[in-house]
């Protein structure tokens, strides 16, 4: 996997430019990159230490690595054992740095609640985040009287840091081009957005957790590998190019797609994911004309 890592010039310039892009976003942008130069500053764990704590993430196998070529990941999050203590001081700071904003002193004490009730010795709020659990997150929010928007993304911030250091961890020892599968090498979660680059505009898939990015086919759907050109759409905002949304008509799933040939990357899953809501509400929209029901990546 090509990456850049972040650092906070590269957040400071994205949210420059996703800013100028679209002024409609500019405050939120610069909020969720704030947070996001938080996660940069706790920095990712060693190697050495991920390893260490999680030794399945070696591959010290034939069977393991042909396991993985047949679409298994690596990893099950939920099951993963990460440094909670590291991770609960994180979240708190990112609460402290929302408390700075009127309405998130509203929530301060929900938001900290939100990590009290412990499973397995991490706060049960985060595992659910592990899971792709949205529905446990929106009624522990509700419970709470928070913005599960909010709780999410503090939550995903949070584990930010040593998930994207587990996914360079394992994409540093596999070729992504035995991969042809929708769902995560890493972690086997869907992916959030896309990007289209090079020559023909070619696909790479971001994941909605570990934030790893990995290469598939245009013309088919990651969620139901669907390849039926009259199934496959795509829809774009007026006047904005590089822009769009890709619909599947068989399984009505959507995935928001940023062309890298028309805008400037890195992409930074967190912040091009806040700078394109609009690009959801043309989905439903679309979905809801269809009288379709609407599932969606998290």
């Amino acid at each position: 996997m090509e990456s850049i890592p972040d650092s906070l010039e590269i957040i400071a310039s994205k949210v420059k430019t996703l800013s100028a892009r679209n002024p409609a976003y500019a405050e939120v942008v610069q909020w969720v990159g704030d947070l996001l130069a938080e996660t940069v500053r706790e920095g990712e764990p060693e190697e050495i230490y991920l390893l260490e704590m999680n030794p399945d993430l070696k591959i010290d196998s034939t069977d393991k690595l042909e396991a993985w070529k047949r679409g298994r990941s690596f990893l099950t999050p939920r099951e993963l054992t990460l440094d909670w203590k590291n991770i609960t001081a994180l979240y708190k700071r990112l609460v402290e740095l929302v408390k700075k904003r009127e309405d998130g002193r509203q929530q301060e004490t929900g938001l900290l609640n939100a990590i009290t009730e412990m499973e397995n010795g991490a706060p049960e709020v985060i595992k659910a985040v592990l899971a792709s659990d949205v529905q446990a997150i929106e009624t522990s929010a509700k419970a709470l009287n928070i913005d599960s928007p909010v709780l999410a993304l503090l939550l995903k911030l949070a584990l930010r840091p040593a998930l994207t250091g587990i996914a360079q961890v394992v994409l540093k020892q596999v070729n992504l081009s035995h991969w042809h599968y929708g769902h995560c090498p890493v972690c086997g979660s869907m992916p959030r957005l896309a990007d289209l680059s090079g020559e023909g505009g070619k696909r790479r898939l971001h994941c909605s957790l570990c934030e790893a990015a990995w290469p598939y086919p245009r013309l088919r759907c990651p969620f139901c590998e669907n390849d039926n050109r009259e199934e496959l759409v795509y829809l774009q905002a007026e006047k904005e190019k590089g822009l769009r949304v890709d619909l599947c008509g068989r399984c009505n799933h959507y995935l928001k797609t940023i062309d890298l040939r028309e805008l400037a990357g890195p992409i930074i899953v967190p912040l091009d994911d806040t700078a394109t809501w609009h690009l959801d509400i043309i989905a439903v929209k679309n979905l809801e004309d269809k009288g379709s029901d609407l599932s969606r990546a998290t």
